[in-house]
Parts: C-alpha cells; sequence; structure tokens
C-alpha cells in the first residue's frame, strides 16, 4: 500500500503515512516566518557581496582608481568587478539551492527552525532544491514575491509556485526539550516508606518505562492508570520479595506504589542494573 497523506484539523498541521504505516507530523511554515527567514538569508549574502566588494576596492588600488576614473577601470578592477558580479548571481541563486539540496535548509531558515521537506517527508535533494529556487524568480513577481504570498496563502501547505512545482514544503523543525525531572508528590509518608523494600533496583528498560508511564499517567483516565500500573508493578513487588496484597494495605493503588518504588530507585541510584524482570522466553513484558 502506497504512503498517503491525512491532515489534521488545523491547517497548519500535517501527518505524511509512510507505506510502513508510520505517522510522521509536520507543522508547516506560514509566510510570515519563511519570510523573515528569507530576510536573514538575504542580508547574510549582501553582506557576502559588501565584504568581497571593499577587498577587490582595496587590491585594486584607491589611488589607481582616482587617478583612471575618467578614462576606465584598470585591469585588476575590471576583474574585481567581474568577481562581486558573478558572487552577487551566486548567493541569489547558488546559495539557496547548495544549502537545501545538502542540508534542507539555509542560515535563515536554520535560524528560524524550518526544513524544505518533500511532500511526503522526504529530503528534496538536488533536483528539488534547483527547481524551488529557478521558480524563485516567477514568485518575486511582480514586486515584494507577490505572486508567492499569494500561492502560499491559497494552498493547505503554503507552498508558492516554486514548492507546487517541485512538489516541496517548508516545515517548522521541532527543537529537542529537555524532560524536567520526575519528583514524587505527595511526598512520601513513613507509613508508606515502610510497606516498601530499603533498596529497589531497576534496569535500564523499567526506568524508561516508569519514567514515561509517570510522565503521561496525568493524560489517562483513573481506571486506565490503575491498569497499567498493576500490569508495571506486579514483576517489580515479586522480585523485591513484596507482595501486591500487603502493599495495599498501606499504599493506596498500584499507581502509587509505582511511583515510590521508582523514587526509592532513583533515590539509592542506578548501581548494576538487575537482570530484567520482565525477560520470558526471549521476549519481554511486564506481564
Amino acid at each position: 500500500m502506497m504512503g498517503g497523506v491525512v491532515h489534521a484539523p488545523l491547517d497548519t498541521d500535517v501527518a505524511i503515512e509512510t507505506p510502513e504505516h508510520i505517522v510522521f507530523r509536520h507543522r508547516v511554515a506560514g509566510p510570515a516566518r519563511r519570510g523573515l527567514a528569507h530576510a536573514i538569508d538575504i542580508v547574510v549574502c549582501y553582506f557576502c557581496v559588501f565584504v568581497v566588494g571593499v577587498v577587490v576596492l582595496l587590491a585594486a588600488g584607491a589611488s589607481d582608481l582616482v587617478e583612471r576614473a575618467h578614462q576606465s577601470y584598470s585591469a585588476t578592477a575590471s576583474a574585481g568587478f567581474g568577481l562581486v558580479l558573478l558572487l552577487l548571481f551566486a548567493v541569489q541563486w547558488v546559495y539557496f539551492v547548495v544549502w537545501e539540496a545538502w542540508k534542507g535548509t539555509s542560515l535563515g531558515k536554520m535560524a528560524l527552525g524550518l526544513r524544505v521537506v518533500t511532500t511526503t517527508g522526504r529530503p528534496i535533494g538536488f533536483g528539488g532544491a534547483a527547481l524551488r529556487n529557478i521558480l524563485r524568480a516567477a514568485d518575486a513577481l511582480p514586486v515584494a514575491y507577490l505572486v508567492g504570498v499569494v500561492s502560499m496563502l491559497v494552498t493547505s501547505r503554503f507552498q508558492r509556485l516554486g514548492d507546487l512545482t517541485a512538489d516541496t514544503m517548508v516545515v517548522m523543525v521541532e527543537r529537542a526539550r529537555v524532560a524536567a525531572p520526575l519528583h514524587l508528590w505527595p511526598p512520601a509518608e513513613p507509613f508508606e516508606l515502610a510497606a516498601i523494600p530499603e533498596r529497589v533496583t531497576l534496569d535500564a528498560d523499567e526506568r524508561t518505562a516508569i519514567e514515561l508511564f509517570l510522565r503521561r499517567r496525568g493524560t489517562l483516565g483513573p481506571s486506565r492508570e490503575e491498569e497499567l500500573a498493576s500490569i508495571m508493578v506486579e514483576p517489580l513487588a515479586r522480585r523485591h520479595g513484596l507482595t501486591t496484597a500487603q502493599a495495599g494495605q498501606r499504599v493506596p493503588g498500584s499507581s502509587r506504589l509505582l511511583a515510590l518504588l521508582y523514587e526509592r530507585a532513583a533515590n539509592a541510584g542506578r548501581g548494576e542494573a538487575p537482570p530484567s524482570s520482565r525477560q520470558e522466553g526471549g521476549r519481554l513484558s511486564w506481564r
């Protein structure tokens, strides 16, 4: 079965389903953010042209230019002027093609967290980068990228003419977030601590699974939260010589007991990871 594209209720959010039925969600970038990124790129490009122009002027020699101003440029000045024109062409066309084909972005897009991808979520490659940038001239008509802006406003994925032709779109890159540390709340009561072992050890898989559960349990209903917690807490309790019935006399609920076990293990330090309590017949299972 071929991959498909499923649009979320918000037109700035697009979900792309791969042939393997894996769904990736992207937030497409609007005209304002893309325009600002382009402005940053233009400033960077023309600053480079300005620097090169100054260097060429100094190399030609100010005195030589003054002496020959009423006649013609010197050979050095003429060559330098040609170099500046060549660089001006390069920063307007080659710059964007090379950056987008190589990294899928440019310095301006990178600064604002944008990336160019195909409508199927893949890197665009050199062909796509060249095609979308060749049509930049059409998008710029008649002035101030008016055609491109109108095209973005009337398409669901904010595509200018170059994007429509090259089958590309500009998306926002999700920046990695540092997860906040987990804290037991409310704090453990003395009678709760007395119900669990002094030493609790968790392997890496158990830590990851419990952390994921504790961070998301607020989005679960009470019954679903307890159901998942009981599945995870039973093998831990058995390994530490604790029955859930005994713990249940002092700790209210499997979710709370799981959080207490995790808190004690975290406070005790990782130490040497024990064999996974979920290893059964070559498969990992909480049951």
